[in-house]
């Protein structure tokens, strides 16, 4: 409690004591008000400008894939071409008022889903890449999905499509964001492509060709 005594006129007044009391009492204060900023600072979240998109191959951007499945005991391999990319070109100024343009990913996981509600992974074209915000970056390579089940079925005599088709491509990417004076975060990201396609050809007792094209769109 500040203690106080009379001055002059009578008034109450405030002896050195108190100065210095409640100097000492507010160096706290003015300490804890000062790490207010320090404290209050927090890692900057995830953008969500970066999609699923198609790079520029050739000249022009094209979602347009083809591959070819030999069939042996009902199980073919299905490649998809390196037609699929980090879009990041959305990314504007409220990026880079955070972030740096430029970031790097590592590809974890690539899942095709197929027609008949079949989920294959790919153990190929998983690797690190690196993105722009002025770009859409291609993956770090083509995905391959191996033992996909394609039963009998198909054209015969020239008529007719093959009714296994693929559906959807998810990959799963980590992009690290460098931000601030050497600091960076990893930000989970889930990508999605949906497969537009017709197959042809023929699967009997096991084993075949089917030919699939179409579209990716995002």
């Amino acid at each position: 409690m500040s203690e106080s005594k009379t001055i002059g006129s009578g008034r109450p007044g405030v002896d050195r004591r108190t100065i210095v009391k409640g100097a000492a009492w507010s160096i706290p204060v003015v300490a804890a008000a000062a790490a207010m900023p320090l404290a209050s600072a927090s890692t900057p979240g995830c953008p969500t400008c970066i999609k699923a998109g198609f790079p520029i191959i050739g000249g022009i951007i094209s979602g347009a894939w083809t591959s070819q499945a030999l069939v042996v005991g009902n199980k073919g391999t299905i490649a998809f071409p390196s037609i699929f990319g980090l879009d990041a070109t959305q990314c504007g100024i409220s990026f880079t008022n955070i972030f740096q343009p430029a970031f790097t990913y590592i590809v974890t996981q690539a899942t095709l889903t197929m027609s008949d509600g079949k989920t294959y992974n790919s153990a190929v074209g998983l690797g690190a890449g690196a993105g722009n915000i002025s770009t859409v970056g291609a993956m770090p390579g083509a995905f391959v999905f191996t033992n996909v089940s394609l039963p009998n079925g198909g054209a015969i005599g020239g008529l007719g499509n093959y009714t296994d088709v693929p559906t959807k491509l998810t990959v799963t990417v980590q992009t690290t964001l460098q931000y601030g004076i050497g600091l960076s975060i990893q930000c989970p990201m889930v990508l999605t492509w949906n497969l537009h396609g017709v197959a042809t050809g023929l699967v009997a007792f096991g084993a075949g060709t089917v030919n699939f094209t179409g579209t990716a769109t995002a």
